[in-house]
């Protein structure tokens, strides 16, 4: 959008026009050598495929919902 907002915020629409925002996100997980492996996700694709199947579930917060993990 061509708004202050939209500027400074990458705003997704998706198919159906429902906004939302698009979100990266980092993952220090340098502790992991440390934790237990039932702890810790050793890579971002880990991470990715885990909020994935929690989304499946719904076991989410409704609030944010997730559309996509890439």
């Amino acid at each position: 959008q061509d708004t202050e907002f939209g500027k400074k915020n990458h705003i997704v629409f998706t198919e159906r026009g429902t906004s939302g925002v698009q979100v990266y996100l980092e993952i220090d997980n340098r502790k992991c050598s440390t934790l237990s492996s039932s702890e810790c996700f050793f890579s971002a694709q880990e991470a990715a495929e885990f909020l994935a199947a929690t989304a499946s579930k719904h076991s989410l917060s409704p609030d944010f919902p997730i559309f996509q993990v890439k």
